[in-house]
Formats: structure tokens, sequence, C-alpha cells
């Protein structure tokens, strides 16, 4: 996967791919377009501890196939396969299950929020 990095968040993090990347999750791929903007894992503020909010390769392909899923919302895919997509790709890519427990919770509890906005967005609402 080749990525840029600049810092533009508020935790410093913006992830841009300069190519486009394959996924796959279970019986679905998609495919994240090069130009992609994404901050990386995008886990509410509380749950930062856990996962780095630095840029860590045991967390980048979750976060960015994550950001990617919720902000496109493609159809067949709901927010709770994304978030169960964020965490079997967190555990595959090295991140301590404990931590990656303690991240999907979080996604869980507090991602309805950022799934309703875009899913407005989507509509032109």
């Amino acid at each position: 996967m080749q990525i840029e990095l600049h810092s533009e968040d508020e935790r410093g993090n913006i992830v841009r791919l300069l190519k486009p990347v394959k996924f796959r999750f279970r019986e679905k791929t998609f495919i994240v377009h090069a130009g992609f903007e994404c901050d990386g894992v995008s886990v509410p503020r509380p749950a930062w501890p856990l996962v780095s909010p630095q840029i860590d390769p045991r967390s980048l392909r979750a976060g960015i196939a994550h950001d990617y899923i919720y902000r496109v919302q493609p159809e067949g895919w709901t927010r709770a396969e994304a978030d169960l997509m964020f965490l079997c790709f967190l555990i595959e890519d090295g991140l301590a299950v404990p931590r990656a427990l303690a991240a999907y919770a979080a996604v869980r509890v507090c991602g309805w929020k950022a799934w309703n906005d875009n899913r407005k967005l989507l509509e032109g609402a």
C-alpha cells in the first residue's frame, strides 16, 4: 500500500492513498481509489490511548478500509459489518487483541453519529 502522510487533523494524521488499494473482507471486495484521504484510525477521543493516534502499520489497513466504508456506504454494507471488518483487520495486522477489542467497542458505541452524518451527506440532506 503506497500512502502519503501529512498533518492536518487534531491528531496530526492525514493519510492519502497514492495508488488504489483492493480490500477483501469475507466475500466482499472493494477498491479504495488513489487520492482517498482519511485520518488513519477514527476511533473516538477516549479510545486514543488504546489505538495510537500516530500512524501504526498494525492499524492502518483497518483505519483506511473502515473510514472508506463509513464515508461511501457501498450497497450491501452495514455499519456493524464495517465495524467487524475493522476489528478483524486490527487483529490480523498484529494489534494486541485487548486493544483491538477496545477500539472495536469504541466504534460500536460511538460510530453511529459518523455513519448517520455520512449517510445524510450521501442522500444530499
